[in-house]
């Protein structure tokens, strides 16, 4: 394999990130990026006390040297098609003298055609109660649409989220080709891929389990987000090097080429 991979998980009970680049058929110039991503609702222990931490969303970045990106290829596209069907409601009313008996059946099985052709006559017949019956029909379309817990977003960046909007907790990607890559010609000198998964602080949730140092119950709110932003700033630094923006940066996966 000319790729070599790298992985950095500090945090793998909480965020998961591997790569690998494989040679896409007989084409050496040619490739496949192949993506593990698992991001998990765990607990951490920060200075004795346990503090539960999950990610409401998260992004995967790319970044590539001499290499680009084979169009047509990326995952989770989300295409607008040139036509589409969007949801329409029809409404239509009709007020007509008939039975009474014909009108209610009429409104409960919903046959608007019943009340419009209403019965000739009626009024004259002895023995028929006759009043005005009014119904109102609609008539629903909806058109399906599709969802992406790893979504292309543009600028090498995939969009993480769950369909039901709830923290982060599965595998997202099981090796799947997050896209194919084609060397730059004429070919560079240094030809490398780096991923990176990372979340600002505010899709991340930091809630004390237990503490050896105080008690739970006195913990406040203005206190709990004190907290978040210091366990934000604690992942940050056992995750990375550069000063903290309000951005954690989880996982970093990189592949250098030596062929």
């Amino acid at each position: 394999m000319p790729f070599f991979p790298n992985d950095t998980n500090p945090l793998a009970q909480i965020v998961e990130l591997k790569s690998v680049v494989k040679q896409n058929g007989e084409d050496a110039t040619t490739f496949d990026l192949q993506v593990e991503l698992g991001i998990f609702q765990d607990e951490v222990t920060v200075d004795r006390a346990s503090i539960a931490i999950s990610l409401k969303q998260a992004s995967l970045s790319m970044d590539l040297q001499g290499l680009e990106v084979v169009e047509r290829s990326k995952y989770g596209i989300d295409h607008t098609p040139s036509k589409v069907s969007m949801k329409a409601t029809s409404e239509s009313t009709v007020q007509t003298s008939v039975e009474k008996t014909r009108a209610f059946e009429a409104i409960v099985s919903g046959e608007l055609g019943l009340l419009a052709q209403g019965v000739k006559g009626s009024g004259n017949r002895s023995g028929k109660q006759v009043e005005a019956a009014m119904a109102t029909l609609k008539e629903n379309r909806e058109t399906q649409v599709d969802f992406y817990p790893v979504k292309a977003v543009g600028n090498g960046t995939w969009r993480v989220t769950d369909v039901a909007g709830a923290n982060l907790d599965q595998t997202f990607l099981n090796y799947d080709t997050l896209c194919g890559l084609r060397m730059k010609s004429p070919k560079p000198n240094h030809v490398a891929t780096g991923l990176s998964v990372h979340a600002p602080q505010k899709h991340i949730t930091a809630e004390i389990v237990s503490d050896g140092r105080a008690v739970l119950s006195r913990v406040g709110a203005n206190k709990q987000k004190v907290i978040g932003i210091l366990v934000a700033k604690g992942l940050h630094e056992a995750t990375s090097k550069v000063e903290y923006n309000g951005l954690v940066t989880f996982s970093v996966s990189t592949t250098e080429y030596e062929g």
